[in-house]
């Protein structure tokens, strides 16, 4: 007969040493990137388009399927261009009903949009909404230069035409 087990029988926990501070990168390499990098919110440039690059980032992240579902159902009432959720600002109850999701579900994939970096805060600087805090998307940098690396590969292999007959033109 097994006794049950009491605080007592636990092992003792183990206690952390301190780590020495990591040497400094040498010149002409890149620090090692830290936490903070990876959801550091890149910047679209040029004609980048925030509704063509998010479902993009969003696949490539580690998300699991129900906050992929969330952050997708968000970009459809953010801003094409600069993915602002000012106008039709969704409630997670919204949400909820967009996605089939439960509210408490829709807030907990909200949190962890907001924690990954794909979510944030945004001070509006112009307009009737000047100083309020509005939803952004955004995509975080390591994202980013991976999709940017991902469309140059690909922009060099041009496809022919097709006509309906799936014949090269």
């Amino acid at each position: 007969m097994n006794p049950t087990p009491t605080p007592g029988d636990m092992p003792r926990r183990a206690t952390l040493t301190p780590q020495p501070p990591a040497a400094p990168a040498a010149p002409g390499q890149r620090p090692a990137p830290t936490a903070a990098d990876a959801i550091t919110p890149g910047r679209l440039t040029g004609r980048e388009r925030m509704v063509t690059l998010y479902p993009a980032g969003i696949c490539l992240s580690r998300m699991t399927p129900h906050t992929r579902l969330v952050a997708l159902t968000l970009l459809g009432y953010a801003h094409t261009r600069s993915g602002l959720l000012t106008r039709r600002l969704p409630t997670p109850r919204h949400l909820a009903l967009d996605t089939g999701l439960d509210q408490a579900q829709v807030e907990v994939h909200l949190q962890t949009l907001t924690q990954r970096g794909w979510l944030r805060k945004h001070t509006v600087a112009t307009g009737p909404r000047t100083g309020q805090q509005v939803p952004c998307l955004t995509i975080p940098q390591v994202y980013l230069t991976q999709i940017r690396k991902s469309r140059a590969s690909t922009s060099g292999q041009g496809s022919a035409p097709f006509t309906t007959e799936g014949e090269p033109t």
